[in-house]
């Protein structure tokens, strides 16, 4: 039999004794022989009226116990053959007591059909053994098709020698309690979820029994076999020996009334040895005399918050790293501006005999160096002014592949393994071909013995949940690029500094520490992604991921075209920092144009104002003292006419500006520039807006306007 049949008989045979007890009070002054026979069986002893109160007082006593109890009983008089009912068997049965009358055939006929079989038969077996029924579970079928879910108990009751002379049995409602109980279960369902999904789990402590329990999820948390029963020593030991003395509160012996609540802590699973990071909080349980009976807990695996928390500092350290060397790169590409225009200036009026002519070659050569690392701190700081297209990377690649076998030397194979109909996608040539060359240098250092160096594209389409590239990428298509090496690694302890600037493992003066740093910042200034795995030994894998482009075909590079640089026009130059000022000035003068010199916005507009002739073009810095060179070139428009303009600047992070570069509006030129290459800007913004204004007299819709020339 079922705990919950004994527990049912136990409260039946109760019942019997409570009801005896009642019975035998009423029979005090008389012999009310009814009483025994049930709750509505009417007295057969009226004459004492002392005996009917008592009576009518324990039958509403049974049925306020019974309603609250939702028990019904009943009583089968073998000898007379006549059943009685409670009323809150009625009740439970859904029949009537006015119109229905208790008998074995109305008691089967309210059993659902599919039970009604099996009930009988216990019922009969009960009846020839003479032994009660056990406890029989079965359900009830009121006349409005509501089901009723019930359990039958029953007991002979025998007075003397002989068989027994009655059954006294009951019937159980269980319909609520089962909803209970599915309740609770389908409670406890959303608890275990509710922790595994939060990756919380719980435990509890009683004093008295020394006894601790843990919830599903703490034993996963913990990395502990469900099987093995939970211990408080065990427990304790779990954590990390650093961390004890914080979790139970500097005691020398863990205890748990020792813990300190809150507290973050490591764990150390016992099956892999791996680390995890829990924050515990803990709670003691009084009883109503305030004595403290245990305690309750939960355990919070923050492991993966931790990570996302390190990654997050990483990346904000990066940016202001970033937002500084943008700073610098800036201020320093205005003084190498200087330094290019004296240099060429210098070198026109020195004859080639000369020995100043070496030195001055000396200064040229040390400029470009220093210029080339401007470009690599502006790239990663993501600050570098890009010119995107639309591209095919497999095309980009085999462009390259010609200047990476001499870069990576003979004793490293290179394998270029190029996918099928790989998607276009979105990106600066010149920046793209950066990227490479600095992931096949990286390559080549890290194989000094020789090795292979295989260079991969792919399409890959990344659905939502799909953690193949980490949950920072957002779900789409995209272009993967994969650089493997078989070098010597990179140490785990190094791994996390590998994307910032000027780290390195080389020696002094074999390398700058600015590759992969430029690496990251080209990547993420072209929404991709970048990230590597590496071990040890077992070689280095670069991948990274370039958003798809739709709908839009590749672009082919354009032919570089000569220009005269010289002219006759006039040119509005501002520019803030004096040497720069000063060196366009005597630059464009060189080339026979009349030039007109401003610090500021407000100083450029009082000049264009008193300046009786044409100005035909506007050379601005996009960062000025008082204004933004957009905000000038607009201004000046309002004072006396539109003007083409050129800007100038070691980097912008205007938006709409870098927008308008995009579309051809703007024209643009990166600091450092030469004299020369100055020119050549000026004279290509001026020629294409006289061929727009040409071609607006004819009628016809003007070109697009060619972009100015950059130094790379």
């Amino acid at each position: 039999m079922s705990t919950a049949g004994s527990r049912e008989l136990d409260a039946l045979r109760a019942r019997v004794a409570e009801l005896e007890r009642e019975l035998a009070h009423a029979r005090a002054p008389g012999r009310v022989a009814a009483a025994a026979g049930g709750p509505d069986a009417p007295a057969r002893d009226p004459g004492s009226a002392r005996g009917s109160a008592l009576v009518e007082e324990a039958r509403r006593r049974l049925d306020e116990g019974e309603q609250a109890a939702q028990m019904g009983n009943w009583l089968w008089e073998l000898g007379q053959s006549s059943i009685i009912w409670s009323r809150q068997l009625f009740r439970i049965l859904g029949r009537d007591p006015e119109t229905d009358t208790p008998s074995t055939e109305t008691f089967l006929e309210a059993v659902h059909p599919d039970d009604r079989e099996r009930l009988h038969a216990g019922l009969q077996l009960a009846n020839e053994t003479g032994e009660g029924s056990g406890a029989i579970a079965f359900r009830v079928r009121h006349r409005d098709g509501t089901v009723r879910e019930c359990l039958l108990s029953s007991l002979p009751l025998v007075e003397g020698a002989g068989p027994p002379s009655r059954f006294f049995g009951a019937v159980v409602d269980l319909t609520e309690r089962r909803r209970a109980e599915q309740e609770l279960r389908r409670s406890e369902r959303m608890l275990k979820e509710a922790q595994r999904i939060a990756h919380v789990g719980s435990w509890s402590y009683d004093i008295a029994s020394r006894t601790i329990r843990w919830s599903e999820e703490l034993y996963h948390i913990l990395g502990v076999d469900p099987s093995v029963r939970p211990t408080f020593e065990l427990f304790a030991g779990l954590i990390h020996p650093e961390d004890r003395h914080r979790v139970f509160g500097g005691a020398e012996t863990a205890s748990p009334l020792g813990i300190a609540s809150p507290v973050e802590c490591r764990v150390v699973r016992p099956s892999s040895g791996e680390l995890r990071h829990v924050q515990m909080a803990a709670q003691l349980v009084m009883d109503d005399a305030g004595t403290i009976t245990g305690l309750v807990g939960t355990s919070l695996d923050i492991t993966e918050r931790r990570r996302l928390e390190e990654q997050l500092l990483h990346s904000q350290k990066l940016e202001a790293i970033g937002r500084l060397a943008g700073g610098v790169a800036h201020d320093f590409n205005n003084m190498l501006t200087a330094i290019f225009g004296h240099r060429e200036l210098a070198v026109r009026k020195v004859p080639a005999a000369s020995p100043i002519a070496e030195h001055l070659t000396q200064i040229g050569t040390a400029a470009e160096r220093a210029a080339a690392l401007t470009r690599q701190l502006l790239a990663f700081a993501r600050k570098q002014l890009i010119q995107p297209s639309v591209v095919d990377p497999n095309a980009l690649i085999l462009g390259v592949e010609p200047l990476l076998r001499p870069l990576v030397g003979e004793d490293v194979e290179l394998v270029v393994l190029p996918g099928s109909q790989i998607w276009p996608i979105h990106i600066d040539r010149g920046q793209f071909e950066q990227l490479l060359m600095n992931l096949a240098v990286n390559a080549r250092d890290a194989m000094p013995g020789g090795g292979r160096l295989v260079i991969e594209t792919a399409n890959r389409a990344l659905g939502a949940g799909d953690g193949v590239w980490g949950p920072e990428i957002e779900p789409g298509d995209y272009v993967e690029l994969t650089v493997t090496d078989t070098g010597q690694g990179i140490d785990d302890a190094v791994q996390k500094y590998v994307f910032e600037p000027f780290f390195t493992t080389k020696e002094p003066g074999k390398g700058s520490g600015l590759g992969l740093a430029t690496c990251h910042g080209i990547v993420k200034q072209h929404d991709g992604h970048i990230w590597f795995a590496s071990a040890p030994g077992q070689g280095t894998r670069f991948t990274i991921c370039f958003p798809r482009v739709r709908g839009v075909p590749c672009e082919q590079p354009a032919r570089a075209t000569a220009a005269a640089v010289g002219g006759v026009e006039t040119v509005l130059v501002v520019e803030d920092e004096a040497q720069v000022r000063e060196l366009c000035v005597a630059a464009l003068r060189s080339f026979g144009y009349s030039v007109l010199a401003a610090r500021s916005g407000k100083e450029a507009i009082a000049l264009a104002a008193a300046y009786p002739g044409p100005i035909h073009l506007l050379v601005s810095d996009v960062v000025l003292p008082d204004a933004r060179g957009p905000a000038l070139s607009a201004m000046l428009a309002r004072a006396r006419a539109p003007l083409p303009v050129l800007y100038a600047s070691g980097y912008t992070e205007d938006a709409l500006l870098q927008t308008d570069l995009l579309d051809g509006v703007a024209h643009f030129l990166a600091k450092p520039y030469t004299p020369t290459q100055l020119a050549k800007a000026v004279r290509a913004v001026l020629d294409a807006s006289a061929q727009a204004r040409r071609a607006k007299g004819s009628g016809d819709a003007p070109p697009p306007a060619p972009t100015a020339e950059r130094l790379q």
